[in-house]
């Protein structure tokens, strides 16, 4: 088994390398139920014997990356189109789209960020110290802002 430092190095590679992250604080699978963010359920995900075709995964927020959102969240993500990493060993990186402001700002402010091919979206949210990635290999992300 993987240790969980592992294990949050593994799911990352979907952010934007701009996004710095202490760990994932929650799982949310192709059913819908939320198991707990544990080495276990993570290493089921990241390491599936099948296919996940969706799901959500919460990340806590590094202090450093809060920082730079509240001095200036869109200055901070207009640069972060890239993920850090494929999804696979060979895989290329997944590609997003621009950033888009939701909520009234500052408190309920949140960031999205949809990758070019429509099936992943992005959420940070920096009042919570959070962002969100979620996808769905079979229906496009990108027309709905549902999170």
């Amino acid at each position: 088994m993987l240790d969980q430092q592992t294990l949050h190095r593994r799911a990352r590679r979907v952010l934007p390398a701009c996004l710095h992250t202490e760990s994932v604080i929650g799982i949310e699978d192709e059913d819908g139920r939320m198991p707990r963010a544990g080495e276990r359920s993570l290493a089921a995900l990241l390491l599936p014997l099948r296919h996940v075709h969706r799901g959500r995964l919460w990340f806590r927020l590094a202090a450093e990356t809060r920082n730079a959102l509240r001095t200036g969240p869109m200055r901070f993500l207009q640069d972060a189109t890239e993920a850090r990493e494929g999804l696979f060993r060979h895989g290329v990186p997944i590609a997003w789209g621009p950033w888009q402001a939701a909520g009234a700002a500052p408190r309920d402010c949140r960031y999205t960020a949809c990758s070019r091919d429509g099936h992943a979206r992005l959420w940070v949210l920096p009042e919570s110290g959070v962002v969100m990635y979620a996808w769905d290999d079979r229906h496009d992300l990108a027309a709905g802002d549902a999170g």
